[in-house]
């Protein structure tokens, strides 16, 4: 019993408050901007870091600013932080990487690849491209909007959350570089008001640009062919209605959706595939007012709104076919399910040239029934 008392005596005398100084003390990466300089080529690190001001226990006011390190490549640019007064800065903490348009095309996973094993970096956080200078963008938007660190990581994640587009992580986006079928697409951004929007996507295939960009309309396509069904995303567009001559607005969500790609052999040449979409959508805007939801005109609009939508899709297949980017896992389902087929397969030499075919089925829920 006396043993007891005297090490809890010990526990209390020798707990305080320990971590007051080093929360005052620490430069927490925000987020990390990767630029090239247009001139020299050096790789240019920008960095909104935040520290804590009357930083109590777990506790502080955050203060954020912009600061710009600079080097022949990314290593000797972090190294540069070792030799400023508010060092260390602390990357374990990092919300976002942001990467340049201009850095993204020229072997970033080369440049990237030490992270894997730096200390101190945050390895699972989401990566983004920027469409412009990067030191610009984040200094213009930090300046006018005090909330733009957190309002931006929010946003990202609620693309993800809501369907509207797959976040990567640093660490998957370097490791595709050894993955034969490592084919992925960054979330492209460009600036919006006083923050940023969607734009589209960047197609990289096993780490390299393609130097091809998705529209924002045909990642939303690529959604729909991966089966989303979570989230709250909105579709909406005008598609031609037959032999009227006339466009029909329209607009509705997905309240489930499955796809499943089919492989059909062929003899004669290359595989063709087939990938089936079925989708069940609640209509918000279809045609005009009082004629949208009646059934006679429900079963017409969804074969219109399935064919418009299988256009769509082909368009976006065909611009993944031009970058060599099979982000829908096609090489995948040969490999997995089609062993013989595959080994006969050239991949990279066959993808852009095979027959590969959207075929929607639309149900609208929503109707007069």
């Amino acid at each position: 019993m006396k043993k007891a008392a005297i090490g809890i005596l010990s526990m209390l005398l020798l707990t305080g408050c320990w971590d007051r100084l080093p929360l005052r003390n620490l430069q927490l990466v925000d987020i990390a901007g990767l630029d090239l300089d247009e001139e020299s080529g050096d790789v240019k690190l920008e960095m909104i870091v935040t520290n804590l001001k009357s930083a109590g226990q777990g506790e502080g006011e955050p203060n954020s600013k912009l600061t710009e390190l600079r080097g022949a490549s990314l290593v000797e640019a972090v190294g540069q932080g070792d030799y400023i007064d508010r060092a260390p800065f602390l990357g374990i903490n990092t919300r976002l990487y942001i990467l340049s348009k201009r850095f993204a095309s020229h072997d970033p996973v080369s440049k990237l690849a030490f992270l894997l094993h730096a200390p101190y970096s945050s390895i699972n956080t989401p990566v983004i491209v920027i469409d412009g200078r990067i030191s610009e963008l984040l200094k213009a938007k930090t300046e006018k909007n005090k909330e733009f660190t957190k309002n931006l990581n929010d946003f990202i994640i609620s693309l993800d959350r809501n369907g509207m587009m797959p976040t990567v992580s640093m660490m998957r986006f370097i490791l595709s570089r050894k993955e034969p079928l490592g084919d992925i697409a960054l979330p492209l951004l460009k600036p919006f008001n006083s923050g940023l929007e969607l734009s589209g996507a960047l197609l990289f295939r096993q780490g390299t640009n393609s130097g091809v960009t998705l529209s924002k309309e045909q990642v939303q396509m690529l959604m729909l062919m991966f089966g989303m069904d979570k989230g709250r995303q909105r579709f909406t567009g005008h598609m031609a209605e037959n032999g009227e001559g006339r466009n029909i607005e329209y607009g509705f969500s997905v309240k489930k959706g499955k796809s499943k790609i089919t492989v059909n052999p062929d003899s004669k040449g290359l595989p063709k595939v087939n990938i089936g979409v079925r989708l069940q959508i609640n209509v918000f805007e279809l045609g005009k007012s009082g004629e949208m939801l009646k059934p006679d005109y429900v079963k017409r609009m969804e074969k219109e709104l399935s064919k418009h939508l299988e256009e769509k899709a082909a368009a976006t297949i065909e611009t993944l076919q031009k970058a060599n980017c099979d982000i829908l896992g096609i090489g995948k389902e040969f490999k997995a399910y089609h062993s013989n087929i595959w080994k006969s397969l050239n991949w990279r030499k066959d993808f852009p040239k095979m027959s590969i075919q959207p075929n929607f089925d639309v149900q609208i829920l929503n109707s007069s029934e």
